[in-house]
């Protein structure tokens, strides 16, 4: 172990030797494992509470990202200049903690108000941008100051404490990192995991100002006891001095910190691609990382106790660490199985995936700390100067790393060449320590293997083999293309797009491994219905607000609204937004090309606190609510900003995905937003993606030619036809619930709010899951109860649409039996029952088309196809379906026939042509037909109830 110089004493007692020391010893780590638990907490929440300040745009959140730092860097740095005055360091260090709790309880408590004090400002200088970063940062680092400026001092002056003359400083140095990293590593786990749901955020403030609290106690308990020894340690009473070659050794340990905090921001970046984006997902992954430093701070002061020359090993290990990050990455394939494999969302499994990643290099970065903290005590005395440079210099240099990375390396870079020069930067830092203090010749095969790596670095195996994992997770090898990458300072977005034989069919947008947004058919129904509903019951809004842009699919609907005189798009990442052209390729379709159409880059909320303008609509296409920070855009504080957002008569409407929730957080949800809208009401997008509304007084026209207006005479009609919604009485059908319904099922439900975030959980249910908790909503007959006896679709429907709506709530569920029953598809029987079903009791034609396995999307990409000069054979199968929906039974049977002899082994193909010649009355030809193919075991039940439908 390593001495101290302080020693427990009672009243007439002497001292007890070694075992006292070993107590006091471990005291002070025990304390500061706690200040890092409560550090870590702090920092989670203030990070948190100041999104809701400046907004969560990566231009505001690195201002406050380096606002901290400034902060911890400073305190570092007066340590340095005044420490070798301090007398009685560990009641400084007891103050330092009691600063903290103080500064950290207010700061959470303050700066949710913060943004709106700051509006009137932020909307002074909003056209100048220079001025309102400036502004930000001041204002960040002002109250950031105090209680980041003790923690950064943490470290040092304790440091200076426990040091004795005796006693290696490294060693000292080490353990004491290594606790407190620890406790970090706790509190990282704690805030996701426990604390903040079960205190609030608030409370968690409480809480982790009662450990700094503690903390301090212990502290000043132990200088007492100690009496005066709780003086300046021995070892610190050199007369200060710098000697040469200190300026290198703390380039080496800012290079050293800035290389691994870049490193972590690209490898959460890279790990994303196969876990979840939530915020315990990123706790997990930060909880790899400060293990290895823990670690790593813990072995490197234990090396340098047993052998104090162990500091010449410091460039080996930083070539090595370079090493290591290039092998890692190159043999990460091996860890996460064959392409197209689901998220990991359970935490043992991520857990495990990140610290194959990131535990090696970050325990030799955690063993280079305390090391070159010894180089550097060699040329710089007295400890508190030597600890207080050193921190300083690692805390600058991880704080130009992390903004680095996400401004400059991962935008210019990508990850893949991010990660090369990553590991060239751990041979530089090598570098500069073996020209400092020499250790290099130690190092020569750790070198020669780092070249080795640099040589041999697989450049190209992220577009080879790790891209191929998000994109054959959402679609079948070769039945879409990459069409574009692009990695920026939030997210690497992916762009797929299907064809139809080289002829588009459409896109997918994958965000960091999440599929976020698409333009298939019913992706659009659920995202243009933010538009149709509002434009079928009121007049055309003038002003639209959009938050989240997504695949564009809500802004072409706007940019199709008759009478739209602006839309304010507003949307945190810079490079989603650059992938509408490539989505909307033809001249006049895309949204953003539209002079109407104004792009703010930011957060949305952010936007609503700031701007000074009411809309007439206010919608958007957010994240899911699970996705990190989005839970801002879920909670009654957020709807309240909505609403006030919203001119008289405006109206809101929104993504509700019941499928990401579980029944709880569903209903507290629903709850916060009924709170701020009292005429809520709950829609059915498409299958589990529903939609709530809500308004600021509106004044429902109940005129039924307006309503149909929209289907009748509107640039809507053909979309809303494709979309399923071919008569308006079918958007009645959709209905789910109205405020008083809603009311009863949220009864005992509390709202999720800005302070309980952790009121949605981290886990997204599964499947079954969902349909047992939401599936009963979509039951047609419970359905119609519901809409005939709503008084909201009295006060907004049309009488005669209200009466005329309650015959196609079944068709509704014919239409979104696809989605709903994808993954219990239940018996091939059943399955033609409701196509049947489709075309026996409704007149609508989309139905029987979807049920048939078809789209509207893939019917004009044929014909496209067909005009080009393809020969219509090749698309049998597809205009056979058609023509079944159509009820062109002869036709059908024809097309099903040829498609059948160009792939003989298509039995959907036969199955198809055979229900045709049934409902053509063609019972012979389709026994034939079947005979000729037979009939197998699994077809047998479908055959029985086929030769019942063809005899009826």
């Amino acid at each position: 172990g390593w001495g101290s110089s302080l020693e427990f004493r009672g009243p007439g007692s002497r001292a007890a030797g070694g075992q006292v020391l070993s107590s006091a010893r471990w005291v002070l780590c025990g304390v500061f494992f706690v200040s890092g638990s409560a550090g870590l907490i702090f920092e989670a929440l203030w990070f948190r509470q100041a999104g809701l300040a400046f907004g969560n745009g990566v231009t505001a959140a690195s201002l406050v990202l380096a606002s901290f730092m400034a902060g911890l860097a400073l305190g570092s740095g007066l340590v340095a200049a005044l420490g070798p005055r301090l007398r009685r360091p560990l009641l400084v260090y007891a103050l330092l903690e009691l600063v903290i709790a103080i500064g950290g309880i207010a700061l959470v408590g303050a700066l949710p108000d913060l943004g709106r004090m700051l509006a009137p400002l932020e909307r002074s200088l909003g056209d100048a941008p220079t001025g309102l970063a400036a502004m930000r940062f001041g204002i960040a680092f002002g109250l950031l100051l105090v209680p980041a400026t003790a923690m950064g001092a943490t470290l040092p002056v304790l440091v200076t404490a426990v040091r004795s003359r005796d006693a290696s400083f490294g060693a000292v140095l080490g353990v004491l990192y290594g606790w407190n990293t620890v406790g970090a590593l706790v509190g990282a786990l704690a805030v996701e995991t426990f604390v903040v749901g079960a205190f609030g955020v608030r409370g968690a403030s409480l809480f982790a100002g009662g450990l700094n609290g503690a903390a301090a106690g212990v502290a000043l308990w132990v200088a007492r006891r100690t009496g005066r020894n709780a003086q300046l340690a021995p070892g610190g009473s050199e007369r200060a001095q710098l000697r040469s070659g200190a300026a290198f050794l703390l380039f080496a340990a800012a290079l050293a910190g800035g290389s691994l905090l870049a490193l972590e921001v690209v490898w959460f970046r890279f790990l994303r691609m196969f876990v979840p984006t939530g915020s315990l997902a990123f706790a997990l992954m930060l909880a790899s990382v400060l293990a290895g430093l823990a670690v790593g701070g813990g072995l490197g002061g234990v090396w340098l106790r047993r052998r104090p020359r162990a500091v010449l090993w410091a460039p080996s290990l930083a070539w090595l660490a370079g090493s290591l990050v290039v092998i890692l990455y190159a043999d990460f394939s091996r860890w996460v199985g064959a392409p197209g494999g689901p998220l990991l969302y359970e935490p043992v499994a991520l857990l495990r995936l990140a610290a194959v990643l990131t535990l090696p290099v970050s325990v030799l970065s955690g063993v280079l700390f305390p090391l070159m903290g010894a180089l550097l005590r060699e040329r710089v005395a007295p400890d508190a100067r030597a600890a207080g440079l050193l921190t300083l210099a690692n805390t600058l240099g991880a704080a130009v790393g992390s903004i680095a990375a996400g401004f400059v390396l991962l935008p210019a870079l990508g990850m893949e060449r991010s990660i090369f020069g990553l590991s060239v930067s751990y041979g530089l830092v090598g570098l500069l320590v073996t020209a400092t203090a020499g250790g290099g010749g130690r190092g020569l095969v750790t070198l020669a293997v780092l070249v080795a790596s640099f040589v041999f670095f697989p450049f190209g195996k992220m577009d080879r083999h790790y891209l191929r994992f998000p994109v054959e997770r959402f679609a079948a090898p070769g039945t879409a293309t990459l069409e574009a990458v692009r990695e920026g300072r939030t997210e690497t977005s992916l762009l797929l797009r299907t064809d139809l034989d080289g002829e588009p069919v459409h896109h997918r947008l994958v965000t960091d491994g999440y599929s976020m947004a698409g333009t298939t058919v019913r992706a659009r129904r659920y995202m243009k219905l933010y538009v149709y509903w509002p434009l079928a019951l009121l007049p055309a809004p003038r002003r639209v607000l959009l938050i989240s842009y997504g695949a564009g699919s809500t802004a072409r609907a706007l940019a199709e609204a008759p009478g739209v005189e602006r839309v304010d798009v507003v949307d945190l990442s810079r490079e989603i937004l650059g992938l509408s052209p490539l989505i909307y390729p033809r001249p006049g379709e895309d949204p953003l090309e539209d002079p109407r159409f104004r792009v703010h880059v930011g957060d949305g909320r952010h936007f609503l606190q700031v701007t000074p303008e009411r809309y007439d609509l206010i919608t958007g296409e957010p994240p899911p609510p699970k996705a990190a920070g989005v839970v801002n855009l879920y909670t009654r504080e957020y709807f309240a900003l909505v609403r006030d957002r919203l001119a008289e008569g405006g109206v809101h409407t929104y993504w509700l995905p019941v499928h990401n929730l579980t029944r709880s957080e569903a209903r507290s949800i629903v709850r916060a937003y009924c709170s701020v809208f009292p005429d809520c009401s709950l829609w059915n997008g498409s299958g589990y993606d529903w939609m709530l509304v809500g308004s600021r007084n509106a004044r429902w026209s109940r005129d039924a030619e307006s309503f149909r207006r929209l289907w009748r005479d509107s640039p809507h009609a053909a979309e809303l036809r494709r979309l399923g919604l071919e008569r308006p009485e079918q958007l009645g059908a959709t209905f789910l619930a109205d405020s008083a319904q809603l009311a009863r099922w949220t009864q005992g439900a509390e709202p999720l709010v800005d302070d309980r975030p952790r009121r949605l959980g981290h886990q997204v249910p599964g499947l079954v899951e969902t349909r047992s908790a939401f599936a009963g909503w979509l039951d047609p007959e419970r359905a119609r109860r519901r809409f005939a006896t709503s008084s909201f679709v009295r006060s907004a429907w049309p009488p005669e649409l209200r009466e005329a709506s309650l015959d196609y709530f079944d068709a509704q569920a014919l239409l979104e039996s696809p989605v709903r029953e994808a993954h219990w598809p239940g018996s091939l029987r059943a399955s033609f029952a409701r196509l049947h079903a489709a075309l026996r009791d409704t007149e609508l034609r989309t139905p029987a088309l979807w049920l048939s396995g078809a789209d509207d999307d893939y019917l004009e990409a044929a014909e496209r196809r067909i005009v080009a000069g393809a020969p219509p054979r090749d698309y049998a199968a597809l205009l056979g379906r058609r023509d079944l929906a159509e009820r062109r039974l002869d036709a059908a049977a024809g097309r099903f026939e040829v498609a059948r002899a160009q792939k003989p082994q298509d039995r959907t193909r036969l199955r198809l042509e055979i229900y045709a010649l049934c409902l053509a009355g063609r019972s012979e030809a389709a026994e034939q037909r079947a005979r000729d193919a037979g009939i197998r075991p699994a077809e047998r039940e479908w055959w029985r109830w086929m030769q019942a439908n063809c005899r009826g």
